[in-house]
């Protein structure tokens, strides 16, 4: 996965850092010099890295990382006296002088993180457990006169209260019905 886009205001650490990455095998999607830029960037890819400085022309790696919390992670290269400053706690930091291994290993485990939100946002329900879940809750609603938001609750909460998964609390009160 090399959704990875790189926005640094200088034109000397952006470059540098896409020097960087492919040297060691990364290919960056985007060089940017505006945070705006980045987030064109990143949303038209579906989502990465950003890779970034403390100060974009436009805006911080803080207001960076705030628009695109919830497509991307964010990496922060800046001296550690900006790093300081910085107050989103899902940014990643790395401070200067950089290290080429530092980076390497960031993005790596960058990579991995993306990779695991991936693939735990994957349903889990097949949708025959899906119909099933819906066919209590039709029960639910037609025998007990509960609205869908209720129905589903007391499906959450005796799934929760005898510690059977939702599907199979599902299948008892359909059975339990027919």
């Amino acid at each position: 996965m090399d959704k990875i886009v790189i926005a640094f205001g200088n034109d000397n650490n952006r470059n540098r850092i896409a020097e960087l990455l492919e040297i060691s095998g990364f290919t960056p999607k985007k060089l940017c010099k505006t945070g705006k830029e980045a987030i064109r960037a990143i949303r038209a890819i579906g989502g990465g890295i950003v890779i970034c400085g403390y100060k974009l022309v436009d805006m911080t790696a803080d207001d960076l990382a705030y628009d695109i919390d919830d497509i991307a992670l964010t990496l922060v290269v800046a001296q550690p006296t900006l790093l300081e400053l910085c107050e989103n706690e899902s940014l990643c930091k790395l401070p200067t002088p950089l290290k080429k291994t530092d980076l390497i290993s960031s993005v790596n485990m960058l990579i991995s993180m993306e990779e695991n939100k991936i693939a735990s946002s994957k349903p889990k329900r097949s949708d025959e457990e899906k119909e099933l879940i819906q066919q209590a809750k039709q029960i639910l609603m037609e025998k007990c006169s509960m609205t869908e938001p209720e129905a589903h609750r007391f499906i959450q909460k005796k799934s929760m209260d005898t510690g059977f998964k939702l599907i199979s609390t599902a299948r008892l009160i359909i059975s339990s019905y027919n």
